[in-house]
Parts: structure tokens; sequence; C-alpha cells
């Protein structure tokens, strides 16, 4: 499976960059990997993962994939989170890679607005059709 890549770089006296690779306009990654990039402890993201999806802030079957494989014999699994969830961490925890990330999506957006070049902009976000989750 591929999952893309995202990394921080921190270099002296110079603006902190992301370099982010997406496959099939995506990006999955495990809890290790979402630990890792946002400098804190995994317990951190479970906990806020576990708190998100109870509370219905995100559904998890939408933004999860288990992915089984086997090794020496033992079927094991990953669980991959995808770009919503590292977008929805990033506003939810509070570390340096958490501000660099936060201000890599403002910048990213603000360049796209700038891009349409349209005085009045109209963004509609169309909602998927109500599921039974949605009325708990």
């Amino acid at each position: 499976m591929k999952t893309g890549s995202i990394n921080i770089y921190f270099e002296e006296d110079k603006t902190p960059s992301i370099k982010l690779t997406l496959v099939n306009g995506n990006l999955w990654l495990t809890q290790n990997e979402l630990a890792r990039f946002f400098g804190v402890f995994v317990q951190k993201i479970s906990g806020v993962l576990r708190s998100t999806f109870r509370k219905g802030l995100l559904y998890e079957p939408e933004c999860t994939f288990c992915n089984r494989y086997m090794d020496k014999g033992i079927e094991k699994q990953a669980i991959f989170y995808n770009l919503d969830v590292l977008i929805f961490l990033s506003f939810h925890i509070e570390s340096l890679q958490a501000d660099v990330f936060r201000e890599f999506l403002k910048s990213a957006l603000h360049t796209h607005l700038q891009k349409q070049k349209m005085e009045e902009m109209k963004i509609v976000w169309y909602l998927p059709k109500p599921t039974e989750y949605w009325l708990n």
C-alpha cells in the first residue's frame, strides 16, 4: 500500500518547510508516524483520536484504513489515518510541529485563493447524505 509522506525541515535562520507527498490525493499515516510528525507521544495521539471518534467529530470508518498482512505466518494489522485526521490533529495538539503545519495549511489556502483571482468567491461544501451516526 502506498501511503505518501510528510516531513518538516528545520534549517538554521530559515522558515521551517514542509514536504508533502500525496498518493491519489490522500496521505495515510499510522499513530506512530503521526506522533513522530507532531513531536508528541503516541499516547497523546491515541487519546485525541479516541475522544474525537467518541464525540463524532470525525467518522472513524471514513478516515481510517486497516491493512492486514502476514508476518512470519502470523496475521497482523496496521491502522492508517488519512489527511483529514492529520489536519484535525494539528488543531488539537500543542507542539512546534503542529504550529508549523497549521501555518502551512493557512499559507496553502491563501495561495490557492489568490490563484483563483476572483473578487468574490463562494465556497460551498456538499455534505454526504445524512447517515445514522449523525443522529446519535
